[in-house]
């Protein structure tokens, strides 16, 4: 190693490359091989699914409906009787 890579490698934070293991990762829609350039798909048309099953909400995080309404509305007339801010 020559002087010059010495100081830049003690100068320098080291770097590591972290490579994307597409070999062994699986489109999530039809679970073929996913492909540079559609990753984590196959193929356009498989991230083009994905993106419409979103677009149309087929995928959703759960959660607990809203409770009671009425309180909701209590809420909001207590609100309105409140001063407003000046």
């Amino acid at each position: 190693m020559s002087t010059t890579d010495k100081q830049t490698e003690q100068t320098s934070p080291k770097l590591r490359l972290v490579k994307s293991d597409t070999q062994h990762s699986r489109c999530p829609i039809c679970s073929d091989a996913a492909v540079k350039p559609h990753t984590p798909f196959c193929s356009r048309r498989c991230s083009q699914i994905d993106l419409g099953r979103w677009l149309d909400e087929a995928y959703a995080i759960p959660s607990e409906e809203a409770g009671d309404f009425a309180s909701l509305d209590e809420m909001l007339e207590q609100a309105d009787k409140d001063t407003p801010f000046s």
